[in-house]
């Protein structure tokens, strides 16, 4: 007879790390952790199988003990009898299994006719039940809730390898529900984590709005000011603070903007739009700041005369925080968008410069949240470090990627790919 009083092997995974350091202290119902219920679980259902093509014995069961509902609920079953696995449930006064959950401890009983915990058990007799063998199971904290057991219908003396090889599936039991267990607790805090970020959201979102209204009137005051010329002090003053108010208003804009695309409220429009008209207008916005410096800024399309269907107001935004980077780090030489399509047919756009370049550690830090390429950069350059965030977010809802290239001191070229439709291509087809 093989000797039960040790401790049980842990051999599957995540039973061999200390409760602790898994989820202590989480509680979860056995519905939850899928161990009661009408629904099969096809993990436990294959290691019951599994226990018993092993283990040689004609009936396995993997099993919970309810004592508030006086029941043994049977989670899965290979063998059993038909009325047995159709029920799924055996009166506590008749489960052997409670007695390796009240003990927490391997059951090894060679005849169960002749055992005093056993002998009377009309399930046994009804069955012709002989012999068992039972391992605890357990949840994540170390609590024994069950067993996975093997029946026989005839005396048999178990071995101690038989008895090892049960441990070692019970163990592997108690990892799924140790990972249904970490399942539960990472949607909670998903869900979590999305009530902040929404509540964040909306925070930053109502700030900015009370910010912007008051700023924008501080904004046109300045400006209207600067018109008057001042000299002296006061005209550097004026200079001062209209360059400040209007970086502030940039910061404010810039943060309603990706505070909408947080929330989920952005939603890309079809409309049809002129590609080359729009990174004309954009070119033309940038042109003065790029005259102070001598920075020559061209167009160069392929795309003359190309009406797409695009989300005109996105776009624009790509292509103004794109183009107003190039600008805005290249000192002298050039900045330029070039219109085309690449070998599949999408629209590219490539936006190059001659300017300071991003080192390579750096190129994808850039298109994360609050980042600039190193602190020399943002602290000369300014901004809010949000623009190429906003810019791989849109380019993403339009379905389209976004690439970067990228040498310190010779410049980068960004090329974003969009599958735009072409309407003169259709109306082609329609005439064809």
């Amino acid at each position: 007879m093989v000797t039960v009083a040790r401790e049980k092997r842990q051999v599957c995974g995540l039973a061999q790390v200390q409760p602790e350091a898994v989820v202590l202290g989480k509680i979860h119902s056995y519905e939850s952790l899928g161990l009661v219920g009408d629904g099969r679980h096809l993990r436990l259902d294959a290691i019951t199988r599994l226990a018993s093509t092993v283990i040689g014995a004609p009936v396995a069961m993997v099993s919970v003990i309810q004592p508030h509902l006086d029941r043994q609920f049977i989670t899965s079953s290979e063998g059993l009898a038909e009325d047995l696995a159709n029920a799924r449930q055996v009166p506590l006064d008749l489960s052997i299994c409670r007695h390796v959950q009240a003990s927490n401890a391997p059951l090894v009983i060679e005849d169960l006719l002749d055992d005093p915990r056993t002998a009377s058990n009309a399930l046994v007799r009804e069955h012709g039940l002989r012999s068992y063998i039972g391992v605890p199971i357990h949840t994540s904290t170390g609590q024994a809730i069950g067993a996975l057991c093997c029946i026989t219908t005839e005396v048999w003396h178990w071995t101690e390898a038989q008895l090892e090889t049960m441990e070692q599936l019970a163990a592997c039991v108690d990892d799924l529900v140790t990972l249904k267990t970490l399942q539960i607790e990472e949607q909670k805090a998903n869900r979590k984590l999305r009530a902040i970020a929404g509540a964040r959201s909306g925070f930053v979102t109502h700030i900015s709005h009370e910010i912007r209204t008051p700023l924008t009137g501080m904004v046109g005051s300045i400006r209207l000011l600067n018109k008057l010329q001042l000299s002296g002090m006061a005209g550097d003053l004026v200079t001062l603070l209209n360059r400040t108010s209007l970086r502030l208003l940039d910061i404010v804009n810039d943060t309603l903007d990706l505070s909408r695309l947080d929330a989920g409220t952005f939603r890309i429009a079809q409309e049809e739009c002129d590609l080359q008209k729009v990174v004309q207008d954009v070119v033309e916005s940038h042109r003065p700041a790029a005259a102070l410096k001598s920075i020559d800024v061209t167009v160069r399309s392929d795309l003359s005369e190309q009406i797409y269907l695009v989300d005109r107001m996105a776009l624009s935004s790509v292509l103004d925080n794109l183009f107003g980077n190039a600008v805005k780090f290249t000192q002298s030489g050039q900045a330029e968008i070039r219109l085309g399509h690449d070998s599949y047919g999408n629209v590219k756009i490539e936006v190059a410069d001659t300017g300071v370049g991003i080192p390579a550690p750096l190129q994808q830090a850039i298109f994360d949240e609050f980042e600039q390429a190193g602190p020399r950069i943002a602290r000369k350059y300014g901004g809010t470090g949000l623009g190429m965030a906003m810019v791989k977010r849109l380019v993403e809802l339009m379905d389209g990627e976004i690439e970067l290239v990228s040498q310190p001191d010779e410049g980068t070229t960004i090329t974003v790919i969009l599958p735009l439709e072409s309407l003169n291509a259709r109306r082609v087809e329609q005439f064809a």
